[in-house]
């Protein structure tokens, strides 16, 4: 074969960039190949089928035929430019070699470099016995996924990829095993699906076709074939992309035959260049038949492939570089010494302490917090900590106020107890615990024993409010910790530093609650303030007025003016004055009812302030900014922070390979962008239309017939039943995302048994109330209440003597369940 043949057949798989396509090879050569796509041609179909040959005549260089040598494995042929010709052979070792000592061995297989294609079947023959291939069905089937690299270079060889697939087969023999099947067949497809990859699926004349995405189809073997017969025919129509259709079309190749298989390679161009001048192979267009016109054609397809996928892969490649730095960033800088493991944990603890103030100032400044407007299918994010405690509190309040109480007093209400039977159960006791009080004077102890039947629900209410606060803060914590740091530091100072100091925390919260509900266990009641004494004098005008009304409502006036007043004689006011006169002891207990009442309502709000003050704030929230800030590490002995920050291998490891892979992706972006830069052209940038007003979209008819200037465009029904729609869509939590389901750093805090599973309550906000505690026997939660007036109202209202009114409005959390 002369040098200006060879010279003339590989330069047509040039291409007007073929510096990119020398850059794809070298980053696929440095390992870029593994963390992203990049473009190839690989070569596949069935075995026999002709897949080598083809492969031989692209490339001009012979390839071992016999013995299905090359099919064992792929081979990757790598044609390159350099000064001299050179052919040089290695062995990349498939993902199933898991032992080390195995890879390092196959690629240590590096013979020297030569420029005859004559010694290759004996460097492949050589190459399958250092992979540890046999022709027998053993453990590896005669199959490897290791990959066989020929690298052809020379002064004009063009930058191309082909890799050479093994042939796939259905039915087994002595040489090839049911497992190699398996092997082949995932091999194939390992390749094929790659999106960039395009597919050289080669068919041969004498078998069945078979199809395949992103596919040129090669027909070889058409010289056996008889003339004008009907599956010559066939074959015709799939050439003419008639029979079946792929996007890039059909070629016919004429290759070497056991009779030819010596000839030059001038001389089976030669021989096939009149075949296809023959018969009715000849009415086909000479770009879809032989060698030469498959060189050009591969050469353009390649390079067009290339050019539609760079703007996807340099995509895909800064996706990857984003992924990377953001996991180094994770795992921060490397901490051999204890210098840097004592400023590794100064960097955390400083991020936690500052953000920490920000959640707890209501100040969501930081990346932590997600942005503004982000909707989640969840009511609250536990990432905004004081929006979370707010909400806790105002539910506790409602929860206090629907079911603080007890037993609830009503006039007419049948379910719940009247105030005469219980004015008469409190006689009773009156009449039995009398003491040296003056005849129809209230019993102070039975004041405060009143009250603390009735506050009994408090202490049970605040004590899931307090723990669901804790569970809330420390769910906060872990969140904050993970976003700041890897997962073995993560685990390490949750378990060591910060969960003891939460539980002191908690421990703390349960004491002080124990001060606060102590004066309803036990003590006298004890107001302060003209507040007591308003609510008891308002409570008793008001029942005297009932009572007198009452009295007079049976009484007839001697006249009904128009204005509507009414008119009584003396014997009538007589009358009904000396019904309020009541026994001693049925006015006593009125007024301990009274008593009891005032001091209630102006006890509830105190407790709920001192719950949200003194505990929640003083005892949790005020601990949250000092546990774990820069002096608790400075406190740190020598011995702890290498316990805490000290790099475990795997940690070592993984910052060494993030490394690496990020300085191979950075290589690929800088050199991808060179070509972008140079590929792109100066485009105007889109304008929009100006928008329309919103009162053109309620009327489209009379818009459309007073529209000045159509060329903002004239509203149609469409366009108004599209706004309607996106508005309607606002409030639509089937649409909203969650952080956490995202594949969410903290998805997997629930599998530490220290770690704290997601808040969950049964009694207020984010904890709705359930039908089955609303009704609810629990002598310390009580039985529950529907509209009871909420503490804080005017002095007309009362926290256990509800009106008629339905008033439970603030939270429709707090009351759920209550509304039978």
């Amino acid at each position: 074969m002369s040098p200006s043949r060879e010279e003339h057949a590989l330069h047509q798989l040039q291409s007007q960039q073929s510096k990119l396509l020398d850059k794809i090879d070298e980053l696929r050569a440095i390992g870029v190949g593994g963390l992203v796509e990049l473009p190839q041609v690989i070569v596949c179909g069935n075995q026999s089928s002709g897949k080598s040959s083809v492969l031989e005549a692209i490339s001009r260089v012979r390839f071992p035929t016999k013995s299905n040598v090359c099919t064992r494995f792929a081979t990757e042929v790598i044609l390159r430019r350099s000064p001299q010709p050179k052919i040089k052979v290695s062995i990349e070792p498939g993902e199933s070699r898991t032992n080390e000592a195995e890879r390092q061995k196959l690629r240590a297989f590096a013979p020297h470099a030569f420029s005859s294609d004559g010694d290759l079947p004996k460097l492949i023959e050589q190459a399958k016995e250092c992979m540890g291939i046999s022709n027998q069905d053993t453990a590896n089937s005669g199959f490897s996924d290791d990959v066989l690299k020929v690298a052809i270079s020379g002064p004009d060889k063009p930058e191309l990829t082909l890799v050479d697939l093994p042939g796939l087969y259905y039915s087994t023999s002595r040489d090839q095993g049911a497992k190699g099947i398996e092997i082949v067949r995932g091999l194939t497809e390992k390749y094929m699906k790659n999106t960039r990859t395009i597919i050289l699926a080669v068919i041969s004349a004498k078998t069945d076709y078979h199809l395949q995405e992103r596919t040129l189809g090669i027909i070889t073997q058409p010289d056996i074939l008889e003339a004008d017969s009907e599956e010559q025919g066939n074959y015709l129509q799939f050439m003419r992309n008639e029979k079946i259709h792929l996007r890039l079309g059909w070629h016919a190749l004429r290759n070497r035959s056991f009779e030819t298989r010596d000839i030059s390679d001038d001389a089976r161009d030669e021989r096939e260049k009149t075949f296809f001048e023959q018969g009715r192979w000849a009415s086909l267009s000479r770009d879809c038949v032989g060698v030469e016109s498959l060189r050009r054609r591969l050469s353009s397809v390649l390079l067009q492939h290339v050019r539609h996928n760079l703007p996807s892969l340099i995509t895909d490649i800064q996706d990857q570089i984003a992924d990377r730095q953001r996991r180094l960033a994770k795992l921060g800088p490397a901490r051999s010494t204890l210098q840097q493991q004592r400023g590794f944990l100064l960097d955390i603890s400083s991020s936690f302490e500052r953000i920490t103030s920000q959640a707890l100032n209501g100040m969501y400044a930081d990346e932590f917090f997600g942005e503004f407007g982000d909707d989640t299918q969840d009511s609250q994010d536990f990432r905004r900590l004081r929006a979370v405690i707010r909400e806790l509190n105002e539910c506790f309040a409602d929860a206090m106020n629907v079911r603080g109480s007890r037993r609830i007093v009503r006039e007419l209400l049948s379910q719940y107890i009247t105030r005469e039977a219980l004015e008469k159960e409190i006689g009773e006791q009156a009449r039995k615990n009398r003491g040296i009080e003056l005849p129809g004077s209230a019993n102070q102890l039975l004041v405060g024993n009143l009250f603390r039947d009735q506050s009994k629900p408090w202490e049970g209410l605040a004590r899931l409010h307090l723990l669901n606060t804790w569970e809330s803060v420390k769910y906060f914590v872990c969140l904050l910790l993970r976003h700041l740091t890897d997962e073995p530091t993560y685990t390490l100072l949750v378990g060591t530093v910060l969960v003891p100091q939460l539980e002191r925390m908690k421990d703390g919260l349960l004491t002080k609650l124990g001060e606060l509900t102590a004066y309803t266990k036990r003590g006298h009641p004890l107001p302060i303030g003209k507040s007591f004494l308003s609510k008891i004098q308002f409570a008793r005008t008001n029942r005297q007025i009932a009572a007198l009304k009452k009295g007079l409502g049976a009484s007839r006036p001697f006249f009904a003016p128009k204005d509507g007043s009414e008119s009584f004689d003396a014997d009538d006011l007589e009358r009904a004055a000396s019904e309020l006169r009541s026994s001693s002891d049925q006015f006593a207990a009125a007024e301990i009812i009274d008593q009891m009442q005032a001091y209630y309502d102006t006890s509830i709000v105190t407790f709920v302030d001192n719950i949200a003050t003194l505990a929640i704030e003083n005892c949790l929230l005020g601990p949250l900014e000092r546990i774990f800030t820069s002096q608790t590490v400075n406190n740190m002995d020598d011995q702890q922070i290498r316990e805490l920050a000290e790099e475990l291998p795997h940690v070592q490891h993984d910052r060494q390979r993030l490394d690496q892979e990020l300085n191979k992706l950075q290589a690929g972006l800088d050199t991808f962008n060179i070509f972008s830069t140079e590929s792109s052209s100066l485009q105007r940038p889109p304008m929009f239309a100006k928008p329309k007003p919103a009162s053109a979209h309620l009327n489209t008819t009379t818009a459309s017939t007073r529209n000045p200037n159509p060329a903002f465009g004239t509203p149609t029904s469409s366009s108004t039943s599209l706004l309607f729609s996106r508005s309607s869509s606002y409030g639509d939590s089937s649409n909203a995302k969650d952080p956490s389901k995202e594949k969410s750093p903290f998805s997997s805090l629930a599998s530490h048994t220290w770690n704290t599973p997601r808040p969950s309550g049964s009694l207020f906000g984010p904890f709705p109330f359930s039908k089955a505690e609303a009704t609810s026997s629990s002598a310390e939660i009580g039985p529950g209440l529907f509209g009871t007036p909420k503490f804080g109202e005017s002095s007309g209202s009362s926290s256990i003597f509800g009106s008629t009114d339905t008033t439970a409005k603030r939270k429709a959390s707090a009351t759920e369940g209550f509304n039978e």
